[in-house]
């Protein structure tokens, strides 16, 4: 499927079975600040299956929070929302704020000497769910709290804000340490806000109980158009319309998320028609929704799916002290890139759905645009390879493999995570190589080494993987400041450490460049720069499939870049 360069989410048209889920929770007390509204004559609800049960809700470390954050991702701005946010589209939108900082206005001012301010206006008709009223105090609590070092958080954009002042209730002037080209676009945990008059005596009495409040998982209050009614552990969570809700009363009137682990099951619950849909491959893969989507056109009926990339597949790279030393010659990374059909690829484990990756620009994202005609490519070619190899001093043995100039066999090592797509794609691209003449040890990473840094930092040569897209993975795994070591004790994205001065400074520049020309020049620079060098083996881009049945509507998919799917929860609607 070729993925157009303009959108940034795929609708597809399905089929399914008619009907709605009718499951219902029930509904958590109002508090006496909320005005009592007339039950509608049938309540509109919306049953969606998760891939497990959410750990937290709100900043992952506090609350013992970990290994199932994309699940309470899927539903975060649902029930809790930030100054601003993305939309599917790219575009910046005012939340809480009552308008997006700009440079225009002097809302937003850039220093010549690298610092700068922006000024958030905050609306004055938001409350809590309890019904508090929100204020500026709110978020410089969170701030406060996420700069703590006393707290297990790794706050990286709080620490650029030095100082906020409050002249009032409903504005925050923050000033910056450096420049940063979300100055206006605030998405993050690391403002909250966070309800003062809720948390802060705790925060002050005892940090370490703190971090351990049901707040941060059953008790959450936020601000967002649902606010958190009925969890029954094990089984649901039943999220309400928040009436006082500033927007207006969501469409909905109310969300019921189950906590389904099986997929199998979730494939037999949306064909029964049991629950209404679901938001990702945390609980439905590809391949099942695939299969669920044939299902349902033999019914001859329509539904709404929204497909979208969600991370970039490569395999890595090991620049330390690999084995063979051939890896560092840009030839042979080269030669083993056109050695992959990575058409024929996708179309094994993603029934051709997802686009082939040349770069780590997807080309859903609306900068490809900017990038498409610097990147080197390197397309599905033996004799190109073979080519590259012969120009490497390497022979064809006796036996059809190859060996190097210094006459031994040349041997690659590759390896993986466990799990069926990772195992998957290593069985193909070691096939690949040794169909052009090269031996190949593949191997699947045992268990106790996927937790140990060191070893999963060191790996001999290639390291099939995948990264969640967004530009702070991308520039990790790029930059030589987050290369593993014994000083980091082995923390760091850059696992196989590719180095390149010049990609640095250019990284550097870019994470703090405000004008936009100057941000496409460096991006085109940073895409130029890895892809000629080969710091990494690009696979495809893995795709998500948001999938609902026949008279759910205004789902649009995640934000671009990706923030949370339920952005526009307010707007989901049922018939």
């Amino acid at each position: 499927m070729h993925v157009g360069t303009s959108a940034v989410s795929v609708l597809l048209g399905l089929t399914v079975l008619v009907g709605a889920c009718s499951s219902t929770g029930p509904s958590a007390p109002r508090t006496g600040s909320e005005q009592p509204q007339a039950a509608p004559s049938a309540r509109k609800s919306l049953a969606i299956a998760l891939g497990g049960e959410p750990e937290y809700i709100l900043m992952a470390n506090l609350g013992g929070g970990g290994g199932t954050g994309t699940i309470s991702q899927n539903f975060r701005l649902a029930v809790h929302q930030q100054l601003v946010t993305y939309d599917d589209r790219g575009s910046i939108l005012p939340m809480l704020a009552s308008e997006v900082p700009s440079q225009g206005d002097g809302s937003w001012v850039v220093r010549p000497d690298g610092t700068m301010q922006t000024t958030y206006r905050l609306r004055r008709d938001v409350v809590w769910h309890d019904g508090a009223p929100l204020t500026a105090r709110d978020f410089v609590f969170a701030w406060t709290v996420s700069r703590d070092s006393d707290l297990p958080l790794l706050p990286t954009l709080a620490r650029r804000i030095s100082r906020i002042d409050t002249p009032d209730d409903y504005t925050l002037v923050m000033e910056w340490t450096d420049t940063s080209p979300t100055g206006n676009a605030i998405v993050g945990d690391e403002l909250g806000p966070l309800p003062t008059h809720i948390l802060a005596d705790a925060y002050a009495a005892d940090k370490q109980r703190f971090q351990q409040l049901p707040y941060w998982k059953r008790d959450f209050v936020g601000v967002g158009p649902f606010r958190m009614d009925n969890w029954e552990p094990g089984s649901h969570l039943v999220l309400v319309a928040h009436d006082r809700f500033y927007a207006g009363r969501p469409k909905l009137d109310q969300i019921v998320l189950r906590f389904i682990t099986s997929e199998q099951t979730v494939v037999a619950d949306l064909l029964a028609n049991h629950v209404d849909g679901a938001l990702d491959n945390k609980a439905i893969s590809f391949t099942q929704a695939m299969f669920v989507k044939r299902e349902w056109e033999r019914a001859g009926r329509v539904a709404l799916a929204v497909v979208q990339t969600t991370h970039w597949r490569f395999v890595g790279v090991q620049f330390r002290n690999p084995t063979p030393r051939d890896v560092l010659d840009v030839r042979v990374r080269r030669a083993l890139l056109h050695a992959i059909d990575r058409e024929a690829l996708v179309n094994t484990v993603l029934e051709g759905q997802a686009p082939v990756s040349d770069a780590f620009i997807p080309p859903d994202d609306p900068r490809y645009g900017w990038v498409r005609d610097v990147i080197a490519r390197y397309p599905y070619d033996v004799r190109q390879s073979q080519q590259l190899f012969g120009d490497m001093g390497w022979r064809s043995g006796s036996d059809g493999l190859y060996v190097g100039a210094d006459g031994e066999r040349v041997t690659i090592p590759i390896w993986t995570t466990a799990g069926g797509q990772s195992e998957q794609e290593l069985a193909i691209i070691a096939d690949a190589w040794r169909n052009a003449g090269v031996n190949v040890d593949q191997s699947v990473i045992p268990e106790p080494l996927m937790r140990d840094s060191r070893a999963r930092a060191n790996f001999l040569a290639f390291d099939v993987t995948s990264i969640p897209l967004s530009d702070e993975n991308t520039f990790r795994r790029l930059h030589s400041g987050a290369c593993p070591s014994e000083q980091t004790r082995w923390q760091g994205n850059n696992r196989g450490c590719y180095q390149d001065t010049a990609m640095d400074q250019s990284v550097d520049a870019l994470l703090h460049s405000i004008d936009a020309g100057q941000q496409q020049a460096l991006l085109r620079q940073i895409v130029k720069t890895q892809t000629e060098a080969v710091g990494v083996l690009p696979l495809y881009f893995n795709i998500n499939v948001a999938i609902f049945r026949q008279g759910v509507t205004g789902i649009k998919g995640d934000t671009s870049p990706r923030t949370s799917v339920s952005w526009n929860a307010a707007e989901w609607d049922v018939t």
